[in-house]
């Protein structure tokens, strides 16, 4: 759950972006960048613009670490603080999601109150010098958000692919010039990444020099060099966004061409050849399910059989047109149809 809500966790400028662009396209497929997915039994992580809020109210006396927000009852730090054999801090992904934890609770409470006990988790959780090290990081971070609030203010938002890139950049850069490298891609490589895709994807989506086959083609270049952590977060969203697209291509009417061509321009050649494969079995499978249910009615109407003759043939017909675990799914389709039927 922790890396998913990272690698969820894609820039708000880009959101925003993504959301307009796709708004004011003239295409009927909308993708939206997906939101931050949220561990059930976590505090949400704070957005990139609600860190630093200079308006709110200074605590004279920040309350403890035992002392969180109501909002956080029944919760858990979203990640731990590690340090290695030598006391040192070791540089991951859950630091920044320690600190997004704890500054969640801004809104609530003043920022004062909010750092004051993030520094003091941070103290009981790591020895020295990690705990320093980790410190320092805080600052930086607070830093961070303070000057990517004046970034996006300086940055006028507009659905072009362009400007989503060079805001994308400008972020990018922002990172590079207040972490190292090691904390730059411990906080913020997964993100980048996904950005990127996400950009990426529709830039091919609006090629209008390429078509279906040729996007299809371009996206499966894109997704393989996905990371392998991103892979299955992004196959998900897909997903989803293809079972919306799908339904609303069979309520407009739309054929099957019209349905590999939407594949094509959604989840790219591979698995559009996959999802047509399945479409494949499943129809072949009812056409199946439909010859059995014919012949098991003309055996329920025989007349010359008696009801244990007719329970007999009807398993013989089962065994010879299924195989075991087909059967399985036989009796599963055959209580659907029940179902459906009243």
């Amino acid at each position: 759950m922790k890396i998913l809500a990272a690698l969820l966790l894609l820039t708000v400028t880009v959101t925003v972006c993504v959301a307009v662009y796709w708004h004011d396209s003239p295409e009927p497929l909308r993708v939206q960048t997906p939101d931050v997915a949220e561990p059930v039994s976590h505090k949400p992580h704070v957005s990139e613009q609600r860190v630093s809020k200079p308006q709110l109210a200074r605590s004279a006396q920040p309350p403890g670490p035992s002392q969180l927000p109501p909002s956080f009852s029944g919760t858990q730090v979203d990640g731990r603080l590690h340090a290695d054999s030598a006391g040192n801090l070791i540089i991951d992904g859950d630091i920044r999601r320690v600190f997004d934890y704890f500054l969640a609770s801004i809104g609530e409470e003043s920022i004062d109150a909010s750092v004051t006990r993030l520094r003091q988790y941070i103290q009981a959780q790591l020895p020295q010098p990690a705990a320093g090290r980790a410190t320092q990081l805080l600052g930086q971070y607070l830093d961070y958000k303070r000057q990517l609030m004046v970034l996006e203010n300086n940055h006028a938002r507009q659905p072009d692919l362009d400007a989503m890139r060079a805001r994308l950049q400008a972020v990018r850069q922002l990172r590079a010039g207040i972490f190292d490298d090691a904390t730059h891609q411990a906080f913020f490589a997964l993100e980048e990444a996904a950005d990127s895709f996400t950009l990426e994807r529709l830039a091919i989506r609006h090629d209008q020099t390429l078509n279906a086959t040729d996007q299809g083609a371009a996206l499966d270049r894109l997704r393989s060099n996905l990371p392998p952590e991103l892979q299955d977060t992004v196959a998900l969203q897909m997903q989803t966004e293809l079972r919306e697209q799908t339904l609303a291509l069979q309520a407009s009417g739309g054929g099957s061409m019209d349905l590999r061509i939407m594949r094509q321009r959604l989840v790219g050649n591979a698995a559009t050849a996959r999802l047509e494969a399945l479409d494949s079995e499943r129809r072949e499978w009812q056409t199946r399910i439909t010859t059995y249910q014919e012949e098991k009615k003309k055996i329920l109407s025989s007349r010359g059989l008696g009801e244990a003759d007719k329970r007999a043939a009807i398993d013989r017909l089962a065994l010879d047109s299924f195989g075991e675990s087909e059967r399985l799914r036989l009796e599963a389709a055959e209580r659907l149809l029940t179902t459906t039927d009243t």
